[in-house]
């Protein structure tokens, strides 16, 4: 599959230098070998892309859009590796932050599909050894974040604090995982209030994992990776080697200087912010739950219906990890956003235009919230 520079990023990208683009479903040899033009999608796609990255100085973005079951764009711009100059290319992995909780979502379904836990059962059958505040909770409860679950508070990011970051620590196993938050109160009555929470997530993949016997990566790898080809979607280990995978970098919050990000252990959070993936898979994940097959039609309803809690409206419409509502032309719209040290990322999915947008950057900051660039995205394919 051919690829060619694209010249003349500007020049606020970082450095100086011209940031390099690689395609991989753009600019594809027409006959005779000659470049085919590219779609006034792919054009608009690039001008979005190169806006993100003028205002925020991003090292790289990658962006992918999935239509009709095809994917008509993948395209990388920057650098993977500023200091070692690596031009980002669309088979780049970047941290997935909360987009991991869609795909953990989708473990679950599946799950759920074949028998294998309930999602309306106490997870207190499943993993009897919890405190008892959470027996009588529900898998679906913290799939839509009305498990009463705490999320991040100001000292889990402290060094200080027994044991140090929540982000610097090694985590031997799940429980060790789970001892960050188990025993905390809840913060409401499961299923009364909406109240997002990463750790509700933390505590489903520990449910899902007591009722397969079988660790929360290798789940990903047999109810997602597997099953839809998506070679680059699991979990980001540290220290293990990864092809592709992109440096990740942040932005010094007294002097705005861009350097490598700090290490970061994701392990407790795998189902809830801690996967890696390309933005062509991500945007191919999202398809697939655009019509039954990798989903029964039970499961894609189940999983883009709003759970309602019972006692307070919830601020977003939430289904089984995605959130639900509409765009600007009123067609119906299934999202989720995520950011975590060296990463900002968005799945968005439009079913009315059998469409699926991901985007991906490897630095967490991001001058608009990432909806709004995906739906800019959308609309330059929707208007051909």
């Amino acid at each position: 599959m051919s690829r060619r520079s694209l010249i003349g990023l500007s020049a606020a990208l970082l450095s100086g230098a011209a940031a390099p683009l690689r395609a991989l479903a753009a600019d594809r040899p027409g006959a005779g070998g000659s470049a085919a033009p590219p779609s006034p999608g792919v054009l608009g796609g690039r001008q979005v892309t190169r806006e993100i990255m003028e205002a925020a100085r991003m090292p790289s973005l990658s962006a992918a859009v999935v239509q009709d079951g095809r994917l008509v764009w993948a395209e990388a711009f920057g650098w993977a590796d500023l200091e070692a100059r690596t031009p980002a290319t669309p088979a780049g992995r970047y941290r997935l932050a909360s987009v991991s909780k869609v795909i953990a979502a989708a473990v679950a379904a599946r799950l759920a599909e074949r028998g294998v836990v309930d999602l309306d059962a106490p997870i207190g059958g499943y993993r009897p050894n919890l405190p008892l505040a959470h027996h009588n909770t529900t898998l679906r409860q913290l799939l839509a974040h009305t498990g009463g679950i705490r999320h991040y508070v100001g000292s889990d990011h402290d060094p200080r604090r027994p044991g140090g970051a929540i982000d610097q620590r090694t985590y031997r196993n799940t429980d060790e995982a789970l001892s960050l938050f188990i025993h905390d109160p809840l913060v409401s009555v499961p299923g009364e209030v909406f109240n997002y929470s990463t750790f509700g997530y933390t505590l489903m993949g520990a449910v899902l994992e007591s009722a397969t016997r079988l660790s929360f990566p290798w789940l990903v790898e047999a109810e997602v990776t597997r099953p839809l080809d998506l070679q680059t979607v699991g979990p980001d280990i540290i220290g293990a080697r990864v092809p592709d995978r992109v440096r990740c970098y942040h932005r010094a919050w007294d002097t705005g200087q861009i350097g490598p990000a700090p290490l970061v252990n994701p392990a407790y959070k795998w189902a809830g912010g801690g996967l890696l993936g390309a933005a062509s898979d991500i945007a191919r994940f999202g398809d697939a739950l655009l019509n039954p097959g990798y989903l029964s039609l039970a499961s894609l309803e189940e999983t883009f219906t709003p759970v309602v809690p019972t006692r307070e409206p919830a601020p977003v419409q939430v289904g089984l990890g995605w959130r639900i509502d509409r765009d600007p032309a009123g067609r119906l719209r299934y999202h989720h956003a995520g950011s975590i040290i060296g990463g900002r990322s968005i799945v968005m999915v439009i079913p009315e235009a059998a469409m699926s947008v991901a985007i991906l950057s490897n630095m967490g900051d991001l001058p608009v919230d990432p909806l709004t660039p995906a739906q800019r995205m959308a609309e330059g394919f929707l208007t051909v």
